[in-house]
């Protein structure tokens, strides 16, 4: 490789044909040096036998003591950081070990590592090294944080509804999961409201689209401020419609938050948005082998009612009787 290296770099560095494989040798590590990316050489062992200069100010900048890092066990080091149960550092450790076995001949792993300051993403591959087959082995960690935060835009973009910021269908539909079988196993109530903002078109079209999306998410901000909890959800299901979820919230709580966004909405009422008032769908389940949709059906069904009796008002399908028989 240096005898082609040497043909190649004859031309800019006439003297390279006579340096000593000392001169050649500082040549390249100047290169990797050069490089951002942290590179080391470690032995199937786990010695470390080479570390470059972004490797090394990683370590200082992120407050780690031992700047020595040549003849430390990179493989201890990792096995050590594995005993305390990290799940990444668990999968590093398993993926390493699985190319110094002669397992694989690479790994990668996407990992966090954040400071207190900043959001920070690495890359870690590890490859046999050319012509040391089995025996040395390059490790290299590459920032990939620009890519991970444009990743969790584009994410965080498909889970929300564009015009209110509020939660969108798909991320209701996760959510409602994850939310409904933690109540089941507890054993504590969910409760879903569903908002509807009422006469919705006279408002938009008497005061324009403008002053109605306006409308849209000045009601937003109402029903996502009632979200306070990880339990709870805001989200914007139709053109004028809303859904609050509240997990392990009583059917009590639940309807003096309603009641809440109700009055709320009522302040908005102004020569920009005209009379504007919501009718509101309730229902409480603590979640077994029902369906969770049902919750959906007993909400919509106490939301039907509310504006079949006049509107600007709360329904509570758990105090109707009557409808419950229904299902």
């Amino acid at each position: 490789m240096y005898v082609m290296l040497q043909s190649q770099l004859h031309p800019l560095l006439p003297e390279l044909t006579t340096w000593s494989n000392t001169h050649q040798a500082e040549f390249f590590f100047a290169i990797l040096d050069s490089i951002d990316e942290e590179i080391a050489v470690i032995h199937k062992n786990g010695l470390i036998l080479f570390v470059n200069d972004a490797w090394i100010q990683f370590g200082k900048t992120n407050g780690l003591s031992n700047e020595d890092w040549l003849q430390s066990n990179y493989l201890d080091v990792c096995a050590i950081a594995d005993k305390f149960g990290e799940p990444e550092v668990h999968e590093i450790y398993r993926g390493i070990l699985s190319v110094v076995n002669g397992q694989t001949t690479s790994f990668s792993h996407d990992y966090p590592c954040h400071s207190p300051t900043e959001k920070r993403w690495f890359k870690m591959t590890v490859v046999n090294m050319v012509g040391y087959e089995n025996q040395l082995f390059v490790i290299t960690h590459s920032n990939i944080t620009e890519r991970k935060l444009f990743e969790e835009q584009v994410e965080l973009l498909s889970l929300h509804d564009p015009l209110t910021g509020l939660s969108n269908r798909r991320h209701f539909e996760s959510f409602i999961n994850t939310e409904w079988n933690r109540n089941e196993r507890e054993q504590t109530p969910v409760s879903l409201i569903i908002i509807d903002i009422d006469n919705f078109k006279a408002l938009n079209d008497k005061h324009g689209h403008i002053n109605g999306d306006n409308c849209i998410k000045a009601i937003a901000s109402i029903v996502g401020n009632a979200a306070r909890r990880s339990g709870d959800l805001a989200v914007r299901w139709g053109g004028e419609e809303f859904i609050l979820i509240l997990g392990n919230t009583t059917n009590q709580a639940a309807v003096e938050i309603a009641n809440h966004i109700r009055l709320s909405v009522e302040q908005l009422r102004s020569n920009e948005y005209g009379n504007c008032s919501v009718s509101l769908g309730l229902t409480s389940i603590i979640p077994n082998n029902k369906d969770q949709n049902r919750l959906i059906k007993e909400a919509d069904a106490a939301l039907y009612f509310a504006k079949e009796t006049g509107r600007n008002r709360l329904v509570n399908f758990n105090c109707i009787s009557n409808m419950q028989a229904g299902f």
